[in-house]
């Protein structure tokens, strides 16, 4: 895999949760007192790990207005998480507390156009453009329409806090030390010597650091940035509003365990913080092991309880009442287990398959070559790749239509949605090639 591709894959993989294969939901770090305790999140119900238990939306708003930067962690194409986020910004508002966004998705740089927003001098064509969002982001745009939009419709300040992507992709490719003394004045200080932060993106960058070990090197210093961008600029935003609750929207691999921006906050400042993550939720409950153990254990019990005395029913819900285990069992809603360090408040939603719009996952060039324009990357197992776009191809129109630039090209693939007909002209060398398609999701190999 190459660098540039790992550069594209870094904050797909640290905010979406694609981990599968490492369980980045039960690892022994963060809060002492919390990371070697488990904790059960049901589906639609948040548990406050603090706490120890589970309470109601109005119980988290009315804690979460005691700190002063509230992280919320999003999986970038999964609509409940940004659901969650909204939730959590109204529940502050309508409670009557002054809110802040801050958000990973921009830098300062594009705090006017943002500002520009929230005042209503801008319309969404004109947002995007200002805040260069397709190429600065790139996520499908409808996620974050309902945030942006409510911002707008009361007046809450938003702000950048991540770096400028020049210094990341820097640092991922040539390391620190290609860095310049101008670069440096630029950026936070990049903190590397967190154990425990370093083995949590080795978990979510699923064990590069043993098959890249040299491309981990430096990537790990980019994420470092990453997290110290945000957590100093969600500092910033807290002291520039002291009477606000800063909340924080970031990929949830920048959240969890307090581990990445948390620890910038707190080693670099004395602002309260919290933190509110999803996590998804299985439709079935899956039978672990002991689980199942359990289970057949209960089913001998009533087995051997049909010949004895009536009198055992009550026993038996009494020893019910007392054994945590036998009520899960009982209760049918769908749960997961999760380690307590995990988030300070953890809310289960529900897992989804399918994301809400499709991602074509092809990056193209923005200057216009032999009447189109260059296909630079296409991802495997994605839309293009399964439908025949190929590296090199010239996209020359799409469902017929042509592009003044690059910006029209994407926001045109931004608003396509599943089940449409769609179409490519493509200059492929020396000759046209035309693919036409209906867009499905790319089925999982399992």
């Amino acid at each position: 895999m190459k660098v540039l591709t790992i550069l594209v894959l870094l904050p797909l993989l640290i905010g979406s949760g694609l981990a599968q294969d490492f369980d980045s939901e039960r690892l022994p770090i963060g809060d002492i007192n919390r990371k070697y305790d488990f904790c059960t999140v049901k589906l639609n119900k948040i548990f406050d790990t603090k706490a120890g238990k589970e309470i109601t939306y109005d119980d988290m708003i009315s804690e979460l207005k005691n700190y002063r930067i509230v992280m919320v962690g999003e999986s970038h194409t999964n609509q409940l998480y940004h659901d969650v986020e909204l939730s959590v910004i109204k529940g502050l508002y309508e409670a009557g507390k002054p809110v802040v966004l801050a958000l990973e998705m921009y830098n300062p740089k594009q705090d006017e156009a943002l500002a520009d927003w929230v005042s209503g001098k801008t319309d969404p064509n004109t947002f995007m453009e200002q805040t260069d969002y397709l190429t600065t982001w790139g996520h499908n745009y409808r996620y974050y329409k309902a945030i942006f939009d409510y911002a707008r419709e009361k007046h809450i300040p938003m702000f950048g806090v991540n770096t400028e992507k020049k210094y990341t992709s820097k640092i991922g490719r040539s390391g620190v030390a290609s860095l310049t003394e101008e670069d440096l004045k630029a950026i936070p200080k990049i903190d590397t010597t967190d154990i425990e932060h370093k083995f949590l993106i080795k978990v979510l960058m699923q064990g590069m650091d043993a098959t890249m070990p040299d491309q981990f090197n430096n990537m790990y210093p980019a994420q470092s940035l990453w997290d110290a961008a945000m957590g100093e600029g969600a500092i910033r935003t807290a002291e520039k509003y002291p009477e606000a609750t800063v909340v924080l929207l970031a990929g949830s691999g920048h959240v969890i365990y307090n581990n990445g921006i948390g620890k910038i906050i707190q080693k670099r400042s004395s602002l309260s913080f919290a933190s509110v993550v999803p996590v998804d939720i299985p439709e079935k409950n899956k039978e672990e092991g002991m689980m199942q153990i359990r289970k057949e254990i209960k089913k001998e019990k009533t087995d051997d309880n049909k010949t004895e005395m009536p009198h055992k029913e009550g026993m038996q819900e009494k020893e019910k009442l007392s054994n945590p285990h036998m009520l899960m069992m009982s209760d049918e809603t769908p749960y997961k287990i999760v380690v307590k360090s995990y988030a300070d408040f953890i809310w289960g939603v529900k897992e989804v398959k399918e994301e809400l719009y499709p991602a074509f996952g092809f990056s193209i060039k923005d200057e216009p070559q032999d009447g189109g324009y260059l296909v630079e990357r296409v991802m495997p197992k994605t839309i293009a790749f399964e439908n025949g776009l190929k590296r090199n191809d010239i996209i020359l129109s799409i469902d017929g239509k042509t592009f003044e630039n690059s910006t029209q090209l994407k926001k045109y693939l931004q608003f396509k949605n599943w089940d449409e007909q769609m179409s490519f002209s493509l200059l492929r060398g020396d000759e046209q090639v035309d693919l036409s398609f209906v867009i499905k999701p790319v089925k999982d190999d399992e």
